[in-house]
């Protein structure tokens, strides 16, 4: 047990020990990767080897519509708490193929973008206009980003092996006086996933802790921890909330963690629903179900917008 990261609980997977870190307040790999190992691995590694991953690829075209009812939730929750005097412009580290920024321009939104991916960065053929820069996440202040009034980490943070230190950059250097972070994190170590492993995986025990993938995901935090976590950050959150729980549909039947092929029809039965609710215009019930699946630490993904303390 090393001292500075004191734990009871832990996971090993791919080489890699997990644990459930009594200081940090939240699941992390230990000891974490360099920065050296993570530029390589996320320059140019990471999405060459996302070809057979629709929830990847499906960004650069968006065939089923659902990336753009998510932008619009998005956009949404970040009008709510953003301050009226405050530009509308937005950074966001971790950009991919500029699809968030995308949208948020055809807004009205004046953009910036951190991609580390050269791939990424060179399939994202407006990315000039975008002004995403292809850097590594630690090249954050030696870019040239200016201050934005929302600052954007879409499924970032469960990547980097020094998360705090990232979010300490955009309190001190990169956030407007009274802006807002928005931040998409997993939602891991959750209900539903232990009620999964105890029913419909109890039996398989090389999926038990499927939601564990280092080393792409270094850090998994709930709805429980990251509150916590947060505030050590220097950021208290404004709103929290998650999406659609998706681990209800191997407990009805359609058991996509045993056997990946029927994710596919999972995920077109969520966008479906996703898109009824966009069709009757049913906005406020949807935040209303989403915020109580929030709530008891149901949802896949969560969804949160914090301010600086």
């Amino acid at each position: 047990m090393h001292p500075n990261h004191p734990y009871k609980e832990f996971i090993n997977k791919k080489g890699y020990t997990i644990i459930n870190c009594e200081s940090c307040g939240y699941w992390h790999v230990h000891p974490m990767p360099t920065n050296e190992e993570l530029n390589l691995h996320y320059g140019q590694k990471y999405y060459e080897t996302l070809g057979n991953n629709r929830s990847m690829t499906d960004k650069l075209s968006d065939p089923d519509g659902f990336y753009k009812i998510q932008y619009e939730d998005r956009l949404r929750y970040i009008n709510k708490y953003l301050v009226d005097n405050l530009p509308r412009d937005i950074l966001d580290i971790g950009a991919g193929y500029g699809d968030f920024l995308r949208f948020m321009k055809s807004a009205g939104w004046k953009t910036q973008g951190l991609e580390p991916s050269r791939n990424a960065c060179e399939l994202t053929k407006d990315r000039e206009e975008l002004d995403i820069k292809c850097a590594s996440i630690d090249e954050l202040m030696v870019v040239g980003f200016k201050p934005a009034s929302v600052v954007a980490i879409n499924n970032v943070l469960e990547h980097l092996n020094d998360p705090q230190g990232v979010l300490e950059v955009v309190r001190k250097r990169l956030l407007l006086p009274n802006g807002i972070i928005f931040i998409a994190v997993p939602n891991d170590f959750s209900v539903l996933q232990d009620l999964l492993m105890r029913t419909v995986l109890k039996d398989n025990p090389d999926r038990q802790n499927y939601w564990v993938q280092p080393p792409e995901h270094l850090n998994y935090w709930s709805h429980r921890t990251i509150a916590g976590f947060l505030r050590k950050c220097g950021f208290e959150i404004e709103f929290l909330t998650t999406d659609f729980p998706m681990e209800v549909f191997p407990l009805m039947g359609d058991d996509y963690v045993s056997k990946p092929e029927v994710g596919r029809n999972a995920h077109l039965k969520r966008v479906g629903f996703e898109k009824h609710l966009r069709q009757a215009h049913a906005e406020a019930f949807k935040d209303s179900l989403y915020s109580s699946f929030a709530q008891l630490g149901v949802g896949r993904n969560l969804y949160i917008v914090a301010k600086p303390v």
